[in-house]
């Protein structure tokens, strides 16, 4: 049995625990956050998790703490293009029942502490800091003073992760310019459990439904363009309305917020095999398509299968990792482009895609399955 310390008791902070426990280890979870404590409204952070991860988190055992309120299935998801042409994915392409869950990260983390409470060789600190991290002695001093040695640190602690930032692990990566806007609106008609996304050359605009009354608006823009949007409740209506309302029909916003586009990717992923990273604090990617947390899902799901192989662990996600962000890249650019040789080619492919064959390979491409 090893001790494990995560730091950091997020979505794949937590899933990490939990699976680790299940192996037969020792864990301590490090949170500088409070406890997770979910309001009675959606909030703003949204994850697509798709079906292959979601299988696994129910079998993690949070489909008997979660607040299913906060669960939205989806059954397909479309894309269109700057000219009209549009491409459709349903679950019947994969014969599955659904393609995943829309779920509110304080649902899901506060799910995933409640089965980690009850489980004996996990141990939930919150609101707690490492302060110090001895790494040759595998031993961290926290903030209220206590001292933990371990076997394997694990950096679960975001896109700023001080357990990288310990290791000297650097990262490379780069800005996108733009900003992603997130509004939460009240639906005055009911809307089908689907998610779609509209390209055009500013950015992308799409929608992920919350049940039959509420949705999720995504609008990526310039920082310039955000920023002036979002100064004003009223105008940031106005435009949202211009935008999504041939679609979805009048609505009343309820809250908004935006953040600006990066990409980073860790040059290591381990120090040793004593210091792991996981999740953001290994890659952040365009969120476009809803891979995010996923990828670090998989993280998890790698790391267990390799055994503590560390290097087979960097090998095999650092790979796919790296195909997932050029992939979003070719859709971050490629599907914005005025070229058009490049809108051609994407009617290519578009009429390409329509074979159900051709369909499964990329759902079995976005849905990460660890071998």
């Amino acid at each position: 049995m090893k001790h494990y310390v995560i730091n950091g008791g997020g979505m794949v902070g937590a899933a990490a625990a939990l699976a680790l426990s299940r192996a037969g280890n020792r864990v301590t979870v490090v949170d500088a956050q409070a406890q997770p404590a979910p309001g009675e409204h959606w909030d703003l952070r949204i994850s697509s998790v798709n079906q292959n991860h979601w299988q696994w988190l129910l079998e993690l055992g949070v489909g008997e703490t979660i607040d299913w309120h906060k669960v939205q299935p989806y059954q397909q998801l479309s894309v269109t293009t700057q000219t009209g042409d549009e491409l459709s994915f349903s679950a019947a392409d994969a014969d599955l029942e659904q393609l995943g869950v829309m779920v509110e990260n304080n649902s899901l983390q506060a799910a995933l502490w409640q089965c980690a409470e009850a489980d004996s060789r996990i141990r939930l600190t919150a609101a707690t800091r490492i302060e110090q991290f001895h790494l040759t002695q595998q031993r961290l001093q926290l903030s209220g003073g206590e001292t933990l040695d371990y076997d394997v640190l694990i950096g679960a602690d975001g896109a700023q992760s001080a357990v990288a930032r310990a290791a000297a692990i650097g990262y490379r990566g780069w800005d996108y310019g733009q900003r992603c806007l997130l509004a939460n609106v009240k639906l005055q008609r009911p809307i089908a459990a689907t998610t779609w996304e509209v390209f055009r050359p500013q950015g992308p605009y799409a929608l992920l439904p919350l049940g039959d009354s509420e949705a999720c608006l995504i609008d990526y823009r310039s920082n310039s363009d955000i920023k002036a949007l979002s100064q004003n409740a009223d105008t940031l209506q106005r435009a949202l309305q211009e935008t999504f309302a041939a679609h979805i029909g009048d609505f009343e916003l309820l809250r908004y917020a935006s953040f600006a586009l990066q990409r980073k990717h860790a040059l290591r992923y381990h120090r040793g095999e004593t210091l792991v990273l996981m999740g953001d604090a290994a890659h952040t990617i365009h969120p476009l398509a809803g891979q995010g947390v996923n990828l670090g899902f998989a993280d998890v799901r790698c790391y267990l299968a390799c055994d503590g192989d560390v290097g087979r662990y960097q090998r095999e996600r650092a790979r796919d990792v790296q195909r997932t962000m050029r992939a979003m890249d070719l859709i971050h650019w490629g599907f914005r482009s005025q070229n058009p040789l490049c809108q051609l080619g994407l009617k290519a492919a578009f009429r390409g895609l329509s074979s159900t064959w051709l369909k499964q390979q990329v759902i079995d491409f976005a849905m990460q399955k660890v071998e």
